[in-house]
């Protein structure tokens, strides 16, 4: 089978325009750059020290290694028209701001500390991705010629001649023994440069959660230049640690759609289309894509994208949106069906196939145990380590109680949008396969002695052993019949033996110390698409004191770390609320976020599943 999506509508092509267009961060390899689009002039600001001589040219969040610069990331505009920036390394420390000037840029960099010799901010210019122009240099300034005007660049400060300074190309080297501006389009003093960013930063958000989701996508927002796409990535540092230049995960950006679109409609937008558009020709959305060329063609994610198109169109009314996505989320539901499919339920795979330039990334899941398991979303969950894998089916040997609630959701939010639209045969279709999914979990996965949906091992008939957050997923399929819902949920969700606590939901049970003694990413942290699922599920079943508790429980974590060092986790203790505690959570996930957008659901706010019991 060979599936293909039609061109993007040009309704599409129109918001990546709207996107594309401006200064931003839109440059992935560096948080001190700004690009202008579509042009793809790029203003890359560095620093330089004197104890050693070294410049810091590329500026992340969240390297770990000795020597790292240290960085806070302030506000960010979701269209580039302020941001502030903290970086600390060697003993200086600066605060970077940007606005923006009708169509200029300007940047005031002021120390907040320094070596006994003042560090050196350095400007240097050129154009990315082979956008025609030139950048030429002179004693006190840097002129971009473009194919249709020219730009200058201006600093504050009086350019000195450092020849150590190691950058290619033209630059503009001034000291910082004070603040410092930097201009585009025409020269401006330093007070005024001040006075443009004091009006540009932004007023407090109508919430600290708002604030946080808005920062989480605007960072991780960039410009990918081999699609000539706008999207919001999962984490700058994994698009450019390991993964070619950008990630595209598969429930992650689907996810950032919802986040997105708290503020920018074309943002979310772009998120779910690029997402859906990296469809596979055997017809579903892959685990992940990456700017080396490698996509997933074992495996895909959770099908959380219906979910995510169907509350983006309640909140915005695009049909032509529904249009764009709907073909490939169609194919995606049908291929589950088709392929992971065992009797009446599905069970997590992963289909052999020989890559045509293997990646050590692929190595350990195509075809094997950890590579299915890594279509839970949830990788090496130790749920899943007794659960055996048959190659000669590709599949795991269980019939699993998350897939098979998302599925049911994806059938009943897919049914939704096929209502819309007109498609009254597939509407037909989903809900006859999503009743069917419901009935069968109903009959067979509902373990009578613990209370509780549990995947099932379809070689034995025996049920997993352990309970996770996953066991009420059924919520979000209205699957819990007889008061079942409410029975797990009251059993299990508050008991702190269990998944209660002040830190919640831990993504196995406090008591699970087997599995503590053994070494799993998924294993006891919270995170936060677990959270996210886990409360829609509790609201879809008006489980209204529940839905509550864990909505306080999310808040209170999102706001811990984002008070301390304005970070948004990937993953987060169980027991202390901290994230940096471990080496392995990125401190500016965007899918930390999450636990913030579900007080924002609360409160009303965030206009999503408003048609929810609440």
């Amino acid at each position: 089978m060979n599936v293909a999506l039609p061109l993007a509508s040009g309704a599409y092509r129109q918001a990546q325009q709207r996107l594309a267009r401006g200064w931003n961060t839109w440059d992935t390899r560096s948080l001190l750059s700004q690009v202008l689009l579509p042009d793809g002039l790029a203003v890359a600001l560095g620093v330089k020290e004197y104890y050693r001589g070294n410049a810091l040219h590329q500026i992340q969040i969240g390297r770990r290694e000795e020597g790292a610069e240290e960085v806070t990331l302030g506000p960010h505009a979701i269209d580039g028209s302020y941001t502030a920036v903290t970086v600390r390394w060697r003993g200086v420390e600066l605060l970077v701001e940007t606005a923006h000037a009708g169509d200029d840029l300007v940047v005031l960099v002021t120390p907040l500390a320094s070596q006994a010799q003042p560090a050196t901010l350095t400007v240097s210019a050129g154009l990315l991705w082979n956008r025609p122009g030139v950048v030429r240099g002179s004693r006190d300034r840097l002129v971009a010629e473009l194919p249709e005007r020219e730009i200058p660049i201006f600093g504050t400060a009086p350019h000195y001649e450092d020849p150590y300074v190691d950058i290619t190309g033209p630059y503009l080297a001034l000291r910082l023994d004070g603040p410092v501006g930097v201009s585009t389009g025409q020269g401006r003093d330093l007070a005024r440069i001040q006075q443009l960013v004091a009006e540009a930063r932004p007023e407090a958000a109508g919430s600290p959660h708002e604030e946080l989701v808005r920062d989480a996508i605007a960072w991780n927002t960039v410009y990918e230049p081999a699609g000539a796409r706008v999207v919001t990535t999962v984490s700058r540092l994994w698009n450019v640690g390991k993964r070619g230049g950008y990630a595209l995960f598969c429930w992650d950006n689907y996810f950032n759609a919802l986040l997105a679109g708290l503020f920018s409609a074309d943002l979310a937008y772009a998120n779910a289309v690029e997402m859906t558009r990296e469809l596979t020709p055997d017809g579903f959305v892959p685990n992940v894509a990456q700017g080396t060329g490698r996509r997933t063609y074992d495996g895909s994610q959770p099908p959380v994208g219906a979910l995510a198109a169907r509350e983006l169109y309640r909140r915005f009314g695009d049909r032509w949106f529904l249009e764009e996505v709907y073909p490939g989320l169609l194919s995606w539901n049908r291929w589950w069906w088709r392929t992971r499919r065992d009797g009446e339920l599905l069970c997590l795979g992963s289909t052999a196939f020989t890559p045509e330039w293997p990646s050590p990334q692929d190595i350990p899941r195509i075809d094997q145990h950890f590579g299915a398991t890594c279509e839970s979303g949830c990788d090496d969950h130790p749920i899943f380590a007794d659960v055996p894998y048959d190659r000669s089916v590709g599949l795991m040997l269980a019939h699993d109680v998350g897939l098979n609630s998302e599925y049911a959701m994806d059938c009943a939010a897919l049914a939704d949008i096929a209502a819309v639209l007109g498609r009254d045969a597939e509407r037909d279709e989903l809900r006859e396969r999503g009743a069917a999914v419901a009935g069968a979990m109903e009959r067979l996965l509902w373990l009578e002695e613990t209370e509780s949906y549990r995947s099932r091992r379809t070689d034995t008939g025996g049920f997993t052993a352990d309970i996770s957050p996953m066991s009420f997923y059924p919520l979000l399929a209205g699957v819990g019949a007889g008061g079942r819902d409410r029975r797990t949920v009251e059993r299990y969700l508050r008991d702190e033996r269990y998944f209660g606590g002040r830190w919640a939901v831990p993504s196995t049970p406090r008591t699970d110390a087997e599995s503590a003694s053994r070494s799993y990413y998924w294993h006891g942290r919270v995170w936060p698409p677990m959270n996210f699922l886990v409360y829609i599920g509790l609201r879809r079943a008006g489980l209204d004191e529940e839905r509550r508790w864990l909505a306080e429980r999310s808040a209170e974590l999102a706001m811990k770390e984002w008070n301390e060092a304005r970070h948004v986790h990937e993953n987060y203790s169980a027991n202390t609320g901290e994230g940096c505690d471990k080496a392995n959570s990125e401190p500016f996930h965007s899918w930390g976020a999450l636990l913030s957008l579900i007080p924002l659901i609360e409160s009303g706010a965030a206009g999503y599943f408003d048609g929810e019991a609440a």
